[in-house]
């Protein structure tokens, strides 16, 4: 812990106070455009529940930074946790529905930057479809077994999903108003990816990295991959690996590593200091703290938090 204070120490000084503000205040609009998001969404789905924006940014926050500081996705496991308690009529189920919803644009938008940076790469086509032209019996059985396989598992699970989408679509009533959700919640969402993109560009600029569209969509891309394997606070060393793989042609490896680490711990400090901050002025410190030790000790035993955290 020391050792990751004194790294963050040594990246906020490399960087200037006024693009550290900038790249702050970015991450700041970023955590609350996806928090007036989710506002709008619980409120479409619980009329009558008093959903306000502070609760639900406080919770939202909160659960940012308890996910930087604990696994296994435990800050979502408190977010809804807190929703469900304080939504009156709100449901496990109808939350996990608007999750589903929430995560609509972004889903769609990481799709098309790994399509963009696909279709962008010259010769990309050549590289990947090569094998396929020089094994094409394989590459028939292969596809064959593969639709079979998705068939078999997709009537499996169809019957248990039909009953859990019946369950849970309370919570994606926004969806039944078109317009409401392009505005709402996709242009909402929307504004809050550019701010994400901003973060990137800040930074960038400020580790000397050529800032272009094409490379701040690379470090999207990288950190999208990243944030599935949370090596460190912020997966740190899974983003270091990916941006010096990406960022290659266009900064030195020092160069990349230091752009990518000092982002990642200035953000996720960022994150902690302001999600934390904010649930503790709607729950208390004391409440605070005791959700953090509940879900180490948790993490600990190798138990899911999610059960006890949502009854």
């Amino acid at each position: 812990m020391e050792a990751w204070l004194n790294q963050l120490w040594d990246n906020l000084t490399a960087v200037s106070l006024p693009i550290l503000v900038l790249g702050l205040g970015f991450q700041a609009a970023q955590t609350c455009f996806v928090a007036l998001a989710w506002r709008n969404i619980l409120r479409a789905a619980y009329p009558e529940g008093g959903v306000q924006y502070d609760k639900t940014l406080a919770y939202y926050a909160g659960g940012n930074g308890l996910n930087a500081i604990l696994p296994a996705s435990a800050g979502t496991v408190a977010m809804l946790a807190l929703f469900r308690s304080n939504i009156k009529g709100a449901t496990v189920p109808g939350l996990v529905g608007a999750t589903v919803v929430e995560n609509i644009f972004f889903g769609v938008m990481g799709i098309a930057v790994y399509l963009w940076l696909f279709l962008g790469v010259a010769g990309s086509f050549d590289v990947h479809l090569s094998w396929v032209s020089d094994h094409w019996v394989a590459t028939i059985i292969i596809i064959a077994g593969g639709v079979l396989l998705i068939a078999i598992t997709l009537r499996m699970l169809w019957h248990r999903a039909k009953r859990t989408w019946e369950n849970a679509k309370e919570g994606g009533a926004i969806l039944a108003h078109r317009r409401v959700f392009l505005v709402q919640v996709v242009g909402v969402e929307a504004i809050s990816y550019a701010a994400r993109m901003g973060v990137n560009a800040t930074f960038m600029y400020a580790f000397d990295i050529p800032v272009s569209l094409q490379n701040v969509f690379l470090i999207v891309a990288a950190a999208s991959v990243s944030s599935t394997v949370a090596i460190a606070p912020g997966a740190v060393g899974a983003q270091t690996a990916l941006a010096n793989v990406v960022l290659a042609p266009v900064a030195s490896p020092a160069a990349i590593s230091a752009y990518s680490i000092g982002q990642a711990v200035i953000t996720t400090a960022w994150n902690v200091a302001f999600g934390l901050v904010l649930l503790a002025r709607q729950i208390g410190w004391q409440a605070t703290r005791a959700m953090i030790h509940v879900h180490k000790d948790t993490a600990k035993d190798g138990q899911s938090a999610e059960p006890d955290a949502l009854e």
